[in-house]
């Protein structure tokens, strides 16, 4: 263990989790928080699951409330299917903002609780969400003029441009809401309240459900009825979201301090922001060109493509639970020059969330017809669906390395090499096998898939990697 008063440094990486050792609370700056303190007590693998438990039960609040939408939205028909799926492609378009700012925000928010300066905490989340304000009204802006030509631009049949444009231009014109909550989420977890988010989550699909439900059906309005929902209730948690921020918790309070954007901060924030955002947005583009490849599959192809990607949210979701504690508590670590900590929550995050997806994984493989059945009625939906969903399940663990590590080495700012990783990843290894997997050698969706599970290997293997190496460590921000 590393003594935060002296800044000496433990060897660099271990995968190995060494014996919870004591830490008195003189091992840390008298400045740090009494959350900071308290994480900075427990072992390694106890803090991981402190924050990131409450992260996983949100997560999967969320996809109950997501997936019980896109099942409502899915007794209207295949187009009604397709059209929300491709909305929610195109929404992932929106991810550089929400995560650049997140990521920055998480990286640079931790370090500065580990370092006991929750004054320079606060101004640097205050920072992020003007920051995010701003994005998230231009990119609306862009996608009320847009929508339709995006819908086309991938190849979407008429009736599913048609339907799936003013449910686009409603959600994305209005993203602001969600880019500023998810800020405002991430900065709660940066201070070690996981908590919070998970209450505000289950409230938020409290609502949405019945309403999504009420508006659908008995309301008749269709598939904008789910539209309008998300808006209202995204409006509804920003609210409260910064009302608790403001109030402070975790011992960061917003209140009090200036809101005026500093040149100096921003650039700071940006400067691990940015190839994040590059990262993200190459991500998402290529969701949407992957997607493009599928719709070349037909209808049928195409909405059983959705409903793999969404099942596959029940796995990976805690994954995200995981890698949010692994940043968070990577950040802390390093603000209190404690590397060797910093290397060994990120080791045991990743060990728990690639149990998770293994169990999950398995699932699939053994039962996917009964997976696909939850989203649709139609026989062939599912059938085209079926060995996407087994080949997926096979590479689920190589995605919690992907979340999780990820996560730890963006925790750190060590943003520049995912960046360069998703650039090789995309260009050489994903798109390429999938056109010639799914379109040439003819093996369908299910060649797009195994595509997919490849670029998981190869991901999962650079980034262990990267992370084993241990230069994350050094980055200085």
């Amino acid at each position: 263990m590393t003594d935060v008063r002296d800044g000496s440094a433990a060897p660099l990486s271990s995968p190995a989790e060494p014996a919870p050792e004591p830490q008195p609370a003189e091992f840390a700056p008298p400045a740090l928080s009494p959350r900071a303190l308290e994480l900075a007590a427990m072992s390694p693998s106890r803090a991981a699951i402190e924050l990131a438990w409450p992260g996983i039960v949100e997560q999967l609040i969320r996809a109950s409330g997501q997936t019980v939408s896109f099942a409502i939205v899915g007794q209207l028909g295949a187009v009604a299917t397709a059209a929300m799926g491709a909305s929610g492609q195109f929404l992932f378009l929106l991810f550089p903002i929400w995560g650049a700012l997140s990521t920055g925000t998480v990286a640079l928010v931790s370090r500065r609780i580990g370092e006991g300066r929750m004054d320079a905490a606060a101004e640097v989340a205050r920072q992020s969400l003007v920051l995010g304000a701003i994005l998230g009204i231009a990119s609306g802006i862009a996608f009320v003029v847009l929508a339709a030509p995006l819908l086309v631009v991938i190849g979407a049949a008429p009736e599913v441009v048609d339907a799936a444009s003013p449910f686009l231009a409603l959600i994305g014109g209005l993203n602001v809401f969600q880019t500023l909550s998810i800020i405002g989420i991430n900065i709660l977890r940066s201070a070690g309240d996981a908590r919070s988010p998970m209450w505000l989550s289950l409230g938020a699909s409290a609502l949405a459900i019945p309403l999504t439900y009420a508006l659908v059906f008995p309301l008749g309005v269709g598939l904008m009825g789910a539209a309008y929902v998300q808006v209202v209730v995204s409006a509804g948690f920003l609210v409260v979201t910064l009302a608790l921020l403001w109030r402070g918790r975790a011992g960061l309070r917003l209140g009090g301090g200036s809101w005026a954007i500093r040149a100096e901060l921003a650039r700071s924030l940006m400067s691990i922001s940015l190839p994040s955002m590059g990262e993200t947005l190459l991500f998402s583009v290529g969701i949407l060109a992957l997607g493009g490849i599928v719709f070349r599959l037909g209808t049928e192809a195409y909405a059983a493509h959705q409903i793999v990607s969404q099942v596959e949210v029940i796995s990976f979701l805690p994954c995200i639970g995981f890698s949010a504690a692994a940043a968070a508590l990577v950040g802390q670590s390093l603000g209190m020059h404690q590397q060797h900590r910093a290397a060994t929550v990120g080791w045991a995050a990743t060990r728990m969330a690639a149990l998770w997806t293994s169990l999950m994984g398995l699932l699939f493989v053994l039962f996917p017809a009964v997976f696909l059945g939850i989203f649709t009625s139609s026989s062939e939906v599912v059938a085209s669906g079926i060995g996407a969903l087994i080949v997926i399940g096979i590479a689920q663990p190589a995605q919690a390395i992907i979340f999780t590590i990820g996560g730890a080495l963006r925790g750190a700012g060590d943003t520049r090499y995912t960046l360069a990783l998703t650039i090789f990843n995309w260009v050489v290894v994903r798109f390429p096998l999938a056109v010639v997997l799914g379109l040439v050698v003819g093996w369908g969706l299910t060649g797009v898939w195994v595509a997919v599970a490849i670029d998981y290997a190869v991901r999962a293997a650079l980034m262990a990697r990267r992370f084993h190496g241990g230069v994350w460590q050094l980055r200085r921000i």
